[in-house]
Parts: C-alpha cells; structure tokens; sequence
C-alpha cells in the first residue's frame, strides 16, 4: 500500500456516517498541517464539505493521542513530534445524493473523494491508496486502477483521487463497448432495466464524433456512471475518466425527454474531459482545493460545452431535428426571458459562480453562463465559418486552445479567433462577453447564415406575456414569482411572493391560468406584507418574459442550405 492510505467502513447503513481512517507514513514534520478540500471542481462555489465530519482524532502507531488544533474551518495544525505514522480517525455524514456529492446507504456506498478525502499540501503529488470495507458481493464502478486485491483503489496523487468517484454495490449494472480506440463503460444505480442496444447505439456515434474532433480521450477508458433517483433530477459532474450523472425520475428515465436528457448530459460531460479537464483557465492550474478560484472565463468551459454537448449529437444522429431544435428553444427562452441579461455580462456570472451562481438569488441580478456562453459559441462558430466558407468552424478554435494552451487566458482566446478569421474578437469580446450586450441582432444573423428563422414566441399564458408577472403553485394556492421590470405588474406595485387569494372576486382556481384567460384587464385581490389589496392590471402593447423559436427557411438557396449542412449534418 501507498505510504498516505484511506480506509472507508461503516457500521449501521442507516446512520449515513462513513467511518474513514487516514493513515500517513513517513511523516517527516514536527508541525503537519492537514486539509480538507473547501469544493469541488465541476461546481464553483464553496462546498464547505467540513461541516459534515461528526468526530476526528489522531493517534500513532502506540494508539497514543497526537494533538492536534483547527485553524481553519477545513484545515488542521498538529504536532506531530517524531513520529513518522499517524492515522486520522473520522466520520463523514454521507446523506447527500447528487452527481457530486457523498451518500451511504443499505444499496451503496457512493464517494466523491473531495468530499470527504484529507491531504497533505506537502505531499499533493504523492501516490495513495483507499482500501473499501465492503461486503464481498459488491461490485465496484470507478476509473481508478486497483491493487492485487479487487477492493483497494490507487491513485497516482490526491488530485487524481480527488477526481475519481466511485460507487460499490451488489446492485450495479453494468455494459461496456469499444469505439475509436477507447473502452466506455456504462455503470446504472437505480431501480432500472436499461436498454443496453439501445444505449449502446446512441453513445457510441457521439463519443465517436467527440474524438473524431477533439483527438484521442485523456485516458484509454471512460466510464459514466448513472445515479437514477426516483425523483425528477437532472445533474451532471465532470472528471477527466469519469463522469457522473443523476436522473430521474426512474420510471421515465429510458423515455422521450427523460432520455433525451440523459444524452444531452451525458454528451455534455464526455466533451469536458477535454474542455476543463485537460485545459482550463490558467487561474485554475493547478486547482486551489482551499478557496474560490475565480474566473471570468465560464463561458469557454461551460457555455462552449453546452453548444457542443448537443451540436455533437445532432451532427452524429444520436439527435434528430426536432431533438436539437428543442435544445435551441430551451437556451433561446433561457436567455430572452431572463431579464439577468440586460443586468450582468457572462464574465462576471462567471467569477460570481462563487457568491451565488446555482441559486436563483435576487430578481434580474444575473445571468447563465451555460446559456450565454452557448449562444455566443454559436455565434463564434458562425464567423468561423462566414470568414472561411465553412473550411473552418468553431471545432479549430477549441482543439487550438486544447493543443497550444492547457492553462489559457482570455488573450489566448482572442489570438486564436484572430488567426481564426473573427477579425473584431476584441471588440466582439468587449461588447458582448465583457458587457451585458444586445446578442438579437447577431443570433438573427446567425440562424439565417445557416437557413434558419427566429421568431418570436410567446408564453401561452396571459400572467406572463400580458401584465408581467409569473405565478408559483405551492400548497395553499398561488403566489407572485419574478415581475417584469416596468410592466403592468410592477407599476402596480405588485411584488415578489405576494400571495394572490382572488381573480375578478372569485376565489383563485386549480388552473389559474385558465380562469385569467386572455383579459387584457383584470382585478386581483393579493395579501402582500399580510396586507389584502385590490389591484387592477391593464395590458398595453408592450411583451413580457418573451421567447423565441426556430423554423427552418424552406426558401433559402442552395448555398445557405450547404452551409446548414456543413453546420449539423443531419439537419
């Protein structure tokens, strides 16, 4: 075994509390500091992942007590003395279930090892061991290689361990395949029966079409590993062997959307093994695992890979028309409903991943990196292609950043749509990706390169499109969510979370919707600060929380249709 050594039990399932012990030998520190990451990476913003140890203590090799001191909240000073072997005790509460958390159970021990993994900084780089104290039936779903005995997992570093899930259960369900020279691995957790052929044949033309593109994966063997959660659920998380994603709900998830979705994901997550985990920012090179490490930079590592988490499964015929078409009118109502783009520009949702980038935080604050950076790689990709007559597209941007910049800069982002042809990247990069800019115009221009339309379209209900604001069914009947600046609504003075009890004198429907109708005035009886009032909304000419859609030009001339073609294939 490797001189730094974790060591994962339990006692009861039902407690949801990993026992860990780690063992650190050749220790040559008087004083050792001893850390716990404070993320993960994959989702920017502190995890905090301290704050579910439940007991820790240190001993030597005698069982004798070490000392020890928190001087952070994840890190510890101990006084090691001379003592070149000490192990860590501790407990992990693993009751999380998620594509990137901790979660124990009677089914499955499931780890991501950032949760719950301490480190050495001095000895980062240094190989480790975990040893799973599992029931003999359990098999084992992770990219790490194992040692002579089939339950002990190595790791040529903390960070490549830090970047390894692994699940173990008796329950696992497993099917692999060959293609383009690499092994893919499909591991399912879940009450399921999956489709194997069917699966198998939608993966494979997307992986092929990824390395087609994006050259040879890090590692010969990938392996997606699915949490299948009764429940609605749709989560992803990257590694650079691995990924994995959570869905749900069970029952539905081999079927229309559902699966749908399980592609997109899965696509999605394949292409940041090259996208984030080989090259990334050069902020993030190495990873900090103790602080944010902020980025203005989200819309490469995850805006470009949305765009391609699709456009590789359209173009491969794991997507038809109508699936991609579905893609692009959810990140079109994405972006023109959301009033966040007219507030904040797609760096700085980027650095502010870190404050409150996965919550919905205040009205109208921010924006989507995913969404907005997937349009302006659309639009990227687009100049590319004017400029070179569809010689060269957006696919030569990402594999030069890939070949020439593992940690890259947004300078290297500019030279490379230079050399590329986008003769105004500085000023595209200034007005559109450094501010809160207009991207209509382009995306008409865009979309009608290629022989597309967008239109508008509006919501069906009256609430959204006519007065401005948007409804939330809870338990005890409807409140007030996001109002539209300067509509009917908000001139009111309605507000966020008022409860609304009446509509024309009648008390509020199952289907409200349906009983506002399409009045262009209505009154409304609503508790707002505990107070009931009366208010009368009237519609004027202007349109709230708009959406667009696409339809494919059926006069457009040959050459448009040829460059349509060249963009996704199968459209």
């Amino acid at each position: 075994m490797a001189q730094l050594h974790y060591r994962f039990s339990w006692q009861r399932a039902n407690r949801q509390t990993i026992d860990i012990t780690f063992t650190i030998q050749n220790n040559q520190d008087e004083s050792l500091l001893i850390q716990l990451p404070a993320w993960r990476p994959g989702r920017y913003e502190l995890g905090n992942f301290a704050k579910n140890l439940r007991t820790f203590s240190i001993e030597n090799t005698a069982g004798e007590a070490i000392p020890f001191r928190k001087i952070t909240k994840d890190s510890w000073q101990v006084d090691a003395g001379k003592h070149q072997t000490l192990t860590v005790h501790y407990s992990y509460y693993a009751a999380d279930l998620n594509a990137g958390a901790t979660w124990l159970d009677d089914e499955q021990l499931y780890v991501n090892p950032v949760n719950c993994c301490l480190y050495l900084p001095n000895r980062r780089n240094e190989p480790c061991t975990v040893e799973l104290m599992i029931p003999a039936d359990y098999q084992i779903a992770c990219d790490l290689p194992r040692g002579k005995q089939t339950n002990i997992l190595e790791a040529d570093s903390f960070d490549r361990l830090a970047d390894a899930p692994f699940v173990a259960s008796a329950k696992l369900l497993h099917h692999q395949f060959e293609e383009s020279g690499h092994l893919f691995h499909l591991w399912f957790m879940g009450r399921v029966n999956p489709p194997w052929e069917k699966l198998e044949n939608d993966f494979r033309p997307f992986c092929k079409a990824q390395i087609d593109v994006m050259g040879p994966l890090p590692g010969r063997e990938f392996h997606f590993i699915f949490q299948i959660l009764p429940v609605f659920y749709y989560h992803g998380v990257e590694h650079t062997y691995s990924t994995v994603c959570a869905l749900g709900p069970d029952h539905l998830v081999f079927t229309g959307t559902h699966y749908d979705n399980l592609l997109g994901v899965s696509s999605h997550e394949l292409f940041h093994a090259w996208n984030v985990k080989t090259m990334r920012p050069a902020e993030m090179h190495p990873y900090d695992y103790t602080r944010e490490n902020y980025s203005r930079l989200g819309w490469i590592y995850e805006g470009i890979t949305t765009y391609y988490g699709d456009q590789f499964l359209i173009r491969s015929g794991s997507f038809n028309e109508i699936q991609y078409f579905d893609t692009l009118h959810e990140k079109l109502h994405r972006h023109f409903a959301s009033y966040g783009r007219l507030n904040q520009a797609v760096t700085d949702a980027s650095f502010d991943t870190w404050l409150d980038g996965y919550v919905p935080g205040i009205p109208h604050r921010k924006t989507s990196i995913y969404t907005e950076g997937s349009l302006i790689a659309l639009i990227l990709d687009m100049k590319i292609r004017e400029h070179s007559q569809d010689r060269l597209s957006l696919d030569q941007f990402i594999r030069n950043l890939l070949d020439k910049h593992a940690a890259y800069t947004k300078a290297d982002i500019i030279q490379e749509l230079l050399e590329l042809g986008v003769a105004d990247a500085a000023e595209f990069y200034a007005h559109f990706i450094e501010k809160p800019g207009n991207l209509e115009p382009l995306l008409h221009w865009a979309f009608a390169r290629v022989g597309l339309k967008m239109e508008h379209q509006q919501h069906l209900t009256a609430p959204e499109h006519l007065f401005g604001f948007q409804l939330v069914e809870g338990g005890s009947g409807y409140s007030l969510g996001l109002i539209a600046p300067d509509s009917p609504a908000e001139k009111a003075g309605l507000r966020m979370g008022d409860i609304l009890v009446a509509v024309e004198g009648i008390k509020t429907a199952k289907n409200l919707t349906a009983q506002i109708g399409n009045k262009t005035e209505i009154t409304m009886h609503i508790f707002s600060a505990e107070k009931l009032r009366e208010v009368k909304l009237h519609a004027g000419s202007e349109r709230y929380f708009e959406s667009r859609k696409i339809t494919i030009n059926s006069d457009a001339p040959e050459t448009v249709v040829k460059a349509r073609k060249s963009w996704v294939v199968n459209l």
